[in-house]
Protein backbone atom coordinates (compact mmCIF):
# COMPACT_ATOMS: atom_id res chain seq x y z
CA UNK A 1 0.00 0.00 0.00
CA UNK A 2 1.05 3.44 -1.22
CA UNK A 3 0.80 6.25 1.64
CA UNK A 4 -1.22 9.26 0.27
CA UNK A 5 0.34 12.61 1.18
CA UNK A 6 -2.91 13.11 3.84
CA UNK A 7 -1.48 9.94 5.61
CA UNK A 8 1.78 11.71 5.80
CA UNK A 9 0.20 14.97 6.94
CA UNK A 10 -1.30 13.07 10.04
CA UNK A 11 1.88 11.83 11.00
CA UNK A 12 3.78 14.88 10.69
CA UNK A 13 1.40 16.43 13.17
CA UNK A 14 3.03 15.79 15.90
CA UNK A 15 6.33 18.58 16.83
CA UNK A 16 9.89 16.92 15.86
CA UNK A 17 11.31 17.48 19.34
CA UNK A 18 10.00 19.33 22.08
CA UNK A 19 11.29 22.47 22.36
CA UNK A 20 13.01 24.41 25.21
CA UNK A 21 12.68 27.51 27.20
CA UNK A 22 14.96 29.49 24.80
CA UNK A 23 13.28 28.37 21.25
CA UNK A 24 10.02 29.44 23.16
CA UNK A 25 11.31 32.56 24.59
CA UNK A 26 12.81 33.30 20.91
CA UNK A 27 9.38 32.11 19.08
CA UNK A 28 7.18 34.39 21.57
CA UNK A 29 9.08 37.42 20.18
CA UNK A 30 8.75 36.68 16.32
CA UNK A 31 6.45 39.04 13.96
CA UNK A 32 5.15 35.95 12.04
CA UNK A 33 2.87 33.43 13.01
CA UNK A 34 2.72 29.57 12.17
CA UNK A 35 -0.58 29.79 10.36
CA UNK A 36 1.33 33.20 8.33
CA UNK A 37 4.33 31.32 7.35
CA UNK A 38 1.66 28.44 6.09
CA UNK A 39 -0.37 31.07 4.10
CA UNK A 40 3.29 32.28 2.88
CA UNK A 41 4.09 28.84 1.80
CA UNK A 42 0.88 28.01 0.06
CA UNK A 43 0.99 31.21 -1.80
CA UNK A 44 4.31 30.30 -3.12
CA UNK A 45 3.57 27.08 -4.20
CA UNK A 46 -0.27 27.61 -5.31
CA UNK A 47 -1.45 24.12 -5.87
CA UNK A 48 0.26 22.35 -3.32
CA UNK A 49 -0.16 21.47 -0.10
CA UNK A 50 1.64 22.52 2.98
CA UNK A 51 2.25 19.11 4.65
CA UNK A 52 4.81 20.43 7.67
CA UNK A 53 6.15 23.49 9.66
CA UNK A 54 7.99 23.91 12.83
CA UNK A 55 9.79 26.79 14.42
CA UNK A 56 13.53 26.68 14.28
CA UNK A 57 15.50 28.52 16.62
CA UNK A 58 18.64 26.57 16.24
CA UNK A 59 19.92 27.74 13.06
CA UNK A 60 22.01 31.36 12.86
CA UNK A 61 18.34 33.37 11.74
CA UNK A 62 14.52 32.17 13.20
CA UNK A 63 12.64 30.94 10.73
CA UNK A 64 9.78 28.28 9.63
CA UNK A 65 11.15 24.89 8.42
CA UNK A 66 8.53 24.29 5.74
CA UNK A 67 7.86 21.08 3.19
CA UNK A 68 5.28 21.44 0.82
CA UNK A 69 3.79 18.28 -1.59
CA UNK A 70 2.92 18.26 -5.39
CA UNK A 71 3.04 16.79 -7.71
CA UNK A 72 5.61 13.72 -6.27
CA UNK A 73 7.60 16.13 -5.39
CA UNK A 74 8.27 17.90 -1.97
CA UNK A 75 9.73 21.04 -1.60
CA UNK A 76 11.82 22.21 1.78
CA UNK A 77 12.32 25.66 2.77
CA UNK A 78 12.61 28.30 5.29
CA UNK A 79 10.78 31.94 6.20
CA UNK A 80 12.03 33.98 7.98
CA UNK A 81 10.14 34.89 10.97
CA UNK A 82 10.72 37.95 11.41
CA UNK A 83 9.74 39.40 7.90
CA UNK A 84 7.94 36.35 6.32
CA UNK A 85 10.21 36.14 3.30
CA UNK A 86 11.47 33.21 1.61
CA UNK A 87 15.12 32.76 2.76
CA UNK A 88 17.06 31.30 -0.48
CA UNK A 89 15.29 29.17 -2.98
CA UNK A 90 14.54 25.85 -0.74
CA UNK A 91 15.17 22.31 -2.44
CA UNK A 92 13.14 19.84 -4.42
CA UNK A 93 13.08 16.79 -4.50
CA UNK A 94 13.74 14.76 -7.87
CA UNK A 95 13.23 11.10 -7.14
CA UNK A 96 9.49 10.22 -6.74
CA UNK A 97 7.77 7.16 -5.14
CA UNK A 98 7.89 4.97 -7.84
CA UNK A 99 11.73 5.56 -8.40
CA UNK A 100 12.59 5.01 -4.83
CA UNK A 101 10.36 1.57 -4.40
CA UNK A 102 12.09 0.32 -7.51
CA UNK A 103 15.61 1.46 -5.83
CA UNK A 104 14.63 -0.40 -2.26
CA UNK A 105 13.43 -3.57 -4.50
CA UNK A 106 16.93 -3.60 -6.36
CA UNK A 107 19.14 -2.65 -3.17
CA UNK A 108 16.79 -5.67 -1.41
CA UNK A 109 16.50 -8.39 -4.15
CA UNK A 110 12.96 -8.58 -3.31
CA UNK A 111 9.55 -7.18 -3.65
CA UNK A 112 8.27 -3.97 -1.87
CA UNK A 113 5.35 -4.57 0.84
CA UNK A 114 4.41 -0.46 1.43
CA UNK A 115 6.12 2.88 0.51
CA UNK A 116 5.51 6.54 1.72
CA UNK A 117 6.91 9.39 3.22
CA UNK A 118 8.53 9.71 6.68
CA UNK A 119 10.12 12.71 8.45
CA UNK A 120 13.15 11.33 10.24
CA UNK A 121 15.99 13.44 12.23
CA UNK A 122 13.59 16.29 10.64
CA UNK A 123 14.66 15.25 7.11
CA UNK A 124 11.88 13.84 4.79
CA UNK A 125 12.37 10.40 3.43
CA UNK A 126 10.83 7.53 1.56
CA UNK A 127 10.50 4.57 3.67
CA UNK A 128 10.48 1.69 1.87
CA UNK A 129 9.71 -2.39 3.51
CA UNK A 130 11.00 -4.78 1.23
CA UNK A 131 10.14 -8.69 1.84
CA UNK A 132 12.62 -11.54 0.74
CA UNK A 133 12.54 -14.96 1.58
CA UNK A 134 10.26 -14.59 4.40
CA UNK A 135 11.43 -11.68 5.97
CA UNK A 136 11.62 -7.81 5.92
CA UNK A 137 14.01 -5.03 5.38
CA UNK A 138 12.92 -1.23 5.92
CA UNK A 139 15.16 0.83 3.60
CA UNK A 140 14.92 4.95 3.46
CA UNK A 141 15.94 6.71 0.46
CA UNK A 142 16.79 10.30 -0.03
CA UNK A 143 13.90 11.88 -2.42
CA UNK A 144 17.04 14.59 -3.46
CA UNK A 145 19.60 12.28 -4.22
CA UNK A 146 18.42 8.47 -4.15
CA UNK A 147 20.71 7.33 -1.72
CA UNK A 148 19.77 4.30 -0.04
CA UNK A 149 20.25 3.55 3.86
Amino acid sequence: MIAAPSAFAQRVAEPDVIPGQREIRAFEKTKISLAQAIKIAAQKHKDARVVDVSFDAQSDQLAYKVKTYQGNEIWEGAIDAWTGELLGDGTTTTIDLAKATALAEEKGSGKAISAGLEETNGQVVYEISVVKDGSMTKYTVDPKSGKIR
